[in-house]
């Protein structure tokens, strides 16, 4: 039974106690029994008044009741973080007010349901997102070129390490900033701009910028790309610089070694020409015109042979099919061959050619020929690069017992500081010494590939323009056998 039904029987209850006794007071009183009257009155009085106490009294222990299972039924729900129903008697004075509530928790938990299996499907959509990000992101630092991501507002979104060192910013400190604030190049930024508002999907550009820290020009080829979503709407820019300055500097070089090496073939070629025409033509009248005629021709024709020669063993080695035969062998010996096979050269500049040998035995292995033509190249560059009348010094010497030293000093024109770091790179060439002689560049690359590439050695230069240069070779020492050391005697002796 409802709160409202008991509270109206109980009303109704009162109503006729309260009019029975009022009929009868008002009966007692005309009939002259005002004392039983008042008496009645107070009877009646406390016996509602009573009645009333202990009706609201088991009303509210009811609703109490109700109420207490309702609470404990909502701690169970937030303790066990669920939603759940109100389980309470049909008959209870707050049936219908839990029904409601019911209802109304029915959708609560519906909702609820939803929200959860969608945070579920973000969360999976989140972690899905969050992998290809760290999966491009560690493929754009795997990019050897500089990698510039912005959004739609020309934000840094990401970048890799190339990147960074190029334009000189912290990546970590760079995220979801301006790029404008990041990077101070303006052409780069304009083109970064044009993109975006112009959709391209491809651009290209090859732009010039300083580099502060090797103090030259910068070659890059920019590629920039517009990202596009299914509607077709910009929501980035992928930038992709390419640093093509080696390059460049690479296909400078071959097109000055091409015409350097065109201008040294057609020397020895216009030589032999012309020396062959004037025989055809026996302007050679006299046995010594004839001998010098042929002399000129052999001397250009192994001026031919051994620049060929430069560029077919460079190639062989760095491809790796050139045969190395290496031999234990006592480089004094190769060291004096290469004096001997210089003087005529010395001579004809009156160089004086020196040697200071400090000890009588240098074994090393090696290829005798590659070791040949490496101090062959030195020393012929120094009586090159020298003035008449000076003296160029080869010197040999052994250190901590264990290396081999070759120094070849000459005090002739020397090499500036801003080409010591260059000098051994292939077609490279001193512009300031070009004058002196010809060449091609390859000589000290060439001497380069067999000291350190074939013979794990190493080769430094000292040099201070007008005042000389210094080129030192360094290679292993090695114990001969019996055999080659009484080999090495006989020849000496």
């Amino acid at each position: 039974m409802g709160v409202a039904r008991r509270l109206i029987l109980v009303l109704a209850v009162l109503t006729a106690l309260g009019g029975s006794v009022a009929y009868f007071t008002t009966e007692m009183g005309l009939t002259g029994s005002a004392q039983h009257a008042r008496n009645l009155g107070w009877i009646v009085f406390a016996l509602m008044t009573g009645l009333s106490i202990l009706l609201a009294l088991l009303i509210w222990q009811s609703l109490s009741s109700s109420f207490r299972k309702i609470r404990q039924q909502l701690n169970q729900f937030k303790s066990e973080g669920e939603i759940g129903l109100i389980m309470i008697d049909e008959r209870d004075e707050l049936a219908n007010l839990v029904a409601c509530i019911n209802e109304y928790l029915t959708g609560i938990k519906s909702c609820l349901q939803e929200h959860r299996i969608q945070k579920k499907e973000l969360e999976v959509q989140a972690r899905v997102a969050e992998a290809e990000r760290r999966q491009t992101e560690a493929m754009i630092f795997s990019i050897s070129e500089a990698v510039l991501v912005t959004d739609k507002f020309d934000e840094l979104l990401m970048a890799n390490p190339t990147a960074e060192n190029l334009f000189c910013f912290h990546l970590k400190n760079s995220y979801r900033r301006p790029i404008k604030e990041i990077i101070e190049d303006e052409e780069l930024l304009s083109l970064i701009r044009q993109t975006r508002q112009n959709k391209s999907l491809k651009l290209t550009r090859l732009l010039e910028r300083p580099d502060p820290e090797q103090n030259k020009q910068l070659s890059l080829k920019v590629l920039l790309s517009c990202v596009l979503d299914t509607e077709q709407e910009v929501i980035g820019v992928v930038v992709v610089i390419h640093d093509v300055t080696a390059e460049k500097e690479i296909a400078k070089m071959k097109d000055d070694f091409v015409s350097s090496v065109s201008h040294e073939l057609k020397t020895p070629l216009a030589g032999i020409r012309a020396y062959a025409e004037m025989l055809a033509d026996h302007e050679a009248d006299n046995p010594q015109a004839y001998r010098q005629f042929c002399e000129i021709i052999q001397e250009q024709a192994q001026r031919l042979n051994r620049l060929i020669d430069n560029i077919l063993n460079i190639s062989r080695l760095e491809s790796g099919v050139l045969k190395i035969s290496k031999e234990t062998l006592n480089i004094i010996e190769i060291v004096n061959d290469v004096i001997t096979m210089m003087q005529p050269q010395a001579q004809e500049k009156n160089i004086e050619l020196l040697r200071q040998i400090e000890t009588n035995e240098m074994w090393i292995s090696a290829d005798r020929d590659m070791i040949h033509q490496a101090v062959m190249n030195l020393v012929s560059n120094a009586l090159k690069y020298s003035h008449p009348n000076q003296q160029v010094l080869v010197r040999l010497g052994i250190q901590n017992n264990r290396q081999g030293i070759i120094e070849v000093q000459d005090h002739g024109v020397g090499i500036p500081d801003a080409s010591l770091e260059q000098i051994f790179d292939k077609f490279y060439r001193v512009q300031e010494n070009n004058h002196l002689a010809g060449g091609t560049g390859l000589g000290l690359h060439l001497v380069r590939q067999i000291i350190e590439n074939v013979h794990e050695g190493r080769i430094t230069v000292e040099s201070r323009t007008g005042k000389g240069s210094i080129f030192t070779i360094v290679l292993p020492l090695c114990i001969p056998n019996p055999k080659e050391f009484a080999l090495s005697n006989a020849n000496q002796n």
